[in-house]
Order: structure tokens, then C-alpha cells, then sequence
């Protein structure tokens, strides 16, 4: 009975804690978002700064790494934008026919399921006024805008102090050890620091993959501007579930409206293949096998992610995952939940646990 009061103990203790965290995580968002994409920024530039500074001072290998990533960022901006300029100089008339592809979807909703009930002209109008009364849409751009061009702003200043000062909080960590124990945290430093790098080299890895795919299949449909709707999904896919969803809605409209209905339909059932590849092969062995978190707790982590962050948060959560697995794995105590939400199937996983439990004894 004393053993049990204790587990309930400790048990309440875990949930006060992962409830405090949550909370916190939850109502200082707008802070956090921006320092978890720094953070990680961070660690994937360290590297390139490392390599850098073994000729340059830090200072100036911070500032290279940062010019390579902004022209890389532009590289990819001036892709897009050029590309998506000329699809649309060559279809001007895009929202129109979208516009005349949607009424006459909905006259023949109307004629076959309504008996013609649906004034189309007063539908239209009435929307057109409630878009445009009901709220200052030009208002509300501007305010996103202003945001999201404020967060990524923090997000470049945090990256940069956060490799300025990298030696610093290292030490800030570190002193919080004893002496018998410093090492150990340093190697548990840089496992996170491998974790979240493998991550996101793995992220990359199938974005190549899934663009390539994608575009070939396009190509061979006949589908102009292939690569371009092809690696536009596979950017969209480190969204779980909607950026792929809003990935292949810009080639299907493309296709329905240019092309012929044949066409659209080749392009969901490409878009499905390549999904099913990429969520049942590539990404378990590519992405999966970098962060070793079994699927289970990934999907939770997503679903998690959205509620809290939105976006951010499905982007975010699985290598926030990966690094509490791997903080999980070198504490003792902690090392059967750490098991738990690993990829390791095997049979042997409950010997495994009581082994766990008879070191702890």
C-alpha cells in the first residue's frame, strides 16, 4: 500500500507538471513560436558556422551563414514568384473561370439535388456584401502581415544571438550539473543537437523526393508548369495532412479549368499515389528513422502541435518529441518512457521494461 501511495504520488507530480508546461506553452505562444523556430534555426546553422569560423571570427561566420541562408531564401522566393507570375500572365482570366467553374457548380447542385431553390445572383450578392460590410478585409491583411513579418523578424534576431552566445548557454546548462555528471549532459546536448539537425535534413530529403515525384507525374499528365505545382505540394507537406491537401488544389483547378476533367482526376489520383508513399515509405524510413518516435506518439504530437500552436505547432511538435525522447533515454528514471515512445516493436519489449525496473531497484 505504501508502494502504491507512492506511484499515485509521483504520478500526480508528472501530471502537475505537464499540465504547468502546457499552459505555459499555450498562453505565451507568441513568444515561444518564434524563439522553438529559432532555436532550431539555430541548430541547423551551427555547422556552417563551425566550418566558417575555423578561418573567421564568429561574429563574421554568424553573418556568412546568415547571407547563404538569405540567398537561399530568395533563390526559392524568386522561383516561385517568377513562376507563379507567369502562370498567371498566361491565364488572367483565372478568377474568372474559377468563378464561372463555381456558378455552374452550383446550378447543377441546384438542378439536381434543390429544384432550382437557389437564387444564384441574390446568393452572390448577399456573400459579396457580407465580405465586404461585415468586415475590413484590407484591415485584417495588413494586421497578419504586420505579424507574421514581425515573428520572423524575432526569429532571425533570436538565431543570431542564439549562436553569438552559443558557448554561454551551454556553460548556463552545464553548471547545474555536478562534476560526475557534466558529461553526461554534454553528450545528452548533443544527441538533441544531432536529433533536430537529422530531422530537418530528413524534412529536406522529402521535399526533393515528393517534388520530383509530383512533377514527373504532372509532366506525363501534360500539366503545364510541373515542377512548379510539384514542389509547391511538397513545401506545403511539412503541414501534415493540409499542405497537402492545399498542394494539390492548385493543380486541380488548373487542370479543371485549362485542361479537361480527365485531367483533374489524373492529378488527384497522382497526388493520392504519391501521399500514400510518402506517409506509409519514405517519410517512417527517412524522416522516422532519424527521430525513432513510433507513430502513435508522432500522430499525437501533431494533433497537440495544432491545437496549441496552429501551424506552427504541427511543424513543430514531432522534433520537440524527438528531444524529450532523447532527454527520456539518458535519465534513469525516465528511461522506460523513453522506451515507450520509441519505433522498437520487438517482442523483447517487456523484458526490456523489467529490466528497466530491476536496474531501478
Amino acid at each position: 500500500m505504501e508502494q502504491l501511495n507512492l506511484n499515485l504520488s509521483r504520478i500526480t507530480k508528472y501530471i502537475f507538471i505537464i499540465s504547468f508546461v502546457i499552459a505555459i506553452a499555450y498562453f505565451a505562444q507568441q513568444i515561444l513560436i518564434p524563439l522553438a523556430f529559432s532555436l532550431f534555426l539555430a541548430l541547423l546553422l551551427y555547422p556552417v558556422c563551425s566550418f566558417f569560423e575555423r578561418k573567421l571570427s564568429r561574429l563574421f561566420s554568424i553573418l556568412l551563414a546568415f547571407v547563404l541562408v538569405t540567398l537561399v531564401v530568395l533563390g526559392i522566393a524568386y522561383f516561385f514568384g517568377s513562376q507563379f507570375y507567369a502562370l498567371f500572365e498566361n491565364i488572367k482570366d483565372f478568377g474568372k473561370n474559377i468563378e464561372e467553374l463555381i456558378d455552374k457548380l452550383v446550378m447543377a447542385a441546384d438542378q439536381s439535388f434543390l429544384n432550382g431553390k437557389i437564387n444564384l445572383d441574390k446568393l452572390v450578392e448577399q456573400e459579396s456584401q457580407k465580405i465586404i460590410g461585415g468586415s475590413n478585409i484590407i484591415e485584417k491583411t495588413i494586421i497578419t502581415s504586420t505579424g507574421f513579418i514581425t515573428s520572423w523578424v524575432l526569429c532571425f534576431i533570436y538565431t543570431f544571438l542564439f549562436l553569438l552566445y552559443r558557448s554561454s548557454f551551454k556553460q548556463l546548462i552545464l553548471y547545474h550539473f555536478s562534476n560526475t555528471t557534466k558529461n553526461q549532459a554534454s553528450t545528452v546536448l548533443y544527441r538533441i543537437q544531432t536529433v533536430a539537425q537529422s530531422y530537418f535534413v530528413g524534412l529536406f530529403i522529402i521535399i526533393m523526393i515528393l517534388g520530383t515525384l509530383n512533377g514527373l507525374g504532372l509532366l506525363i499528365i501534360g500539366l503545364d508548369y510541373p515542377f512548379l505545382f510539384g514542389f509547391f505540394a511538397a513545401f506545403l507537406a511539412i503541414i501534415p495532412y493540409i499542405g497537402t491537401f492545399i498542394g494539390g488544389l492548385l493543380p486541380f483547378l488548373y487542370a479543371l479549368i485549362n485542361e479537361n476533367i480527365w485531367s483533374a482526376i489524373f492529378v488527384i489520383v497522382w497526388y493520392m499515389v504519391v501521399q500514400g508513399i510518402e506517409g506509409n515509405i519514405l517519410t517512417p524510413k527517412i524522416v522516422g528513422s532519424r527521430v525513432s518516435l513510433n507513430p502513435l506518439i508522432a500522430l499525437i504530437a501533431i494533433l497537440t502541435g495544432s491545437l496549441m500552436w496552429g501551424i506552427a505547432g504541427m511543424i513543430l511538435f514531432i522534433p520537440f518529441m524527438a528531444v524529450v525522447k532523447v532527454i527520456f533515454d539518458n535519465v534513469a528514471v525516465l528511461k522506460p518512457y523513453g522506451y515507450m515512445l520509441g519505433s522498437d516493436f520487438g517482442d523483447n519489449k517487456k523484458s526490456r521494461l523489467d529490466s528497466f525496473k530491476q536496474n531501478k531497484k
